[in-house]
C-alpha cells in the first residue's frame, strides 16, 4: 500500500497538500479513524519531506489543519449523532460502562483532549465521546487547537529526525 501512495506522490507532486491534509483528516475522524492509521500519515510526511516535495513547515500546517477538522467533525458527530446512539440496545447493554467513562471524560474532557491526540489508539474515538458529553463546542475547539499544534510541532520532529534516518 506505501509503495502506492509513493509512486502516486511521485508522479502527482501537486497533490502532495491534499494527500497529506486527507490522511490527517481520516485518522482524526471517528468513521474512517479506526481504518485509516497514524503509520500511513506519517510515512506520507516523511516521503514528501525527503523528496523535497514540499517544505517541512507547509507539512506540519497542512496536518494539523486536516487533524484538527477531523477532529471539530467526530465531535459534532457525537454532538448530532451520539444522543441517539446511546438509546440503542447494544450500548444500553453497557450503560454502566459507558456511564463510568462519560464521568470521566466530564471531570478530565480538555486535557482528555490533548492526552487523545497523542494516542493512535484513542485518537478518533475522543472527540467523538467528548461530543456525546456536556462539554461545550468552545472548551473543545480551544483545546483541540493546543492538542494540534502540540502534536504539529511533535509530527514536524519526528519527520526530521526519522527522515534523516530514513532519507
Amino acid at each position: 500500500m506505501f509503495e502506492n501512495i509513493e509512486t502516486f506522490l511521485s508522479n502527482n507532486n501537486e497533490l502532495a497538500w491534499i494527500a497529506i491534509f486527507m490522511f490527517a483528516f481520516m485518522e482524526s475522524f471517528i468513521l474512517s479513524g479506526i481504518v485509516v492509521s497514524s503509520a500511513i500519515l506519517f510515512t506520507v510526511c516523511i516521503f514528501v519531506y525527503n523528496m523535497g516535495i514540499l517544505p517541512l513547515h507547509f507539512i506540519v500546517l497542512i496536518a494539523m489543519l486536516g487533524s484538527h477538522i477531523g477532529d471539530m467533525s467526530g465531535f459534532l458527530f457525537g454532538k448530532t449523532v451520539g444522543p441517539s446512539l446511546l438509546s440503542t440496545k447494544f450500548i444500553s447493554k453497557r450503560e454502566k460502562a459507558i456511564k463510568r467513562a462519560q464521568k470521566f471524560l466530564e471531570k478530565t474532557g480538555q486535557y482528555t483532549v490533548i492526552f487523545g491526540r497523542f494516542v493512535p489508539a484513542v485518537r478518533a474515538i475522543v472527540p467523538f465521546l467528548l461530543g456525546i458529553s456536556d462539554l461545550k463546542t468552545l472548551r473543545f475547539y480551544l483545546a483541540d487547537l493546543v492538542a494540534c499544534l502540540c502534536w504539529g510541532i511533535a509530527l514536524g520532529f519526528l519527520v526530521t529526525g526519522i527522515g534523516s534516518i530514513l532519507g
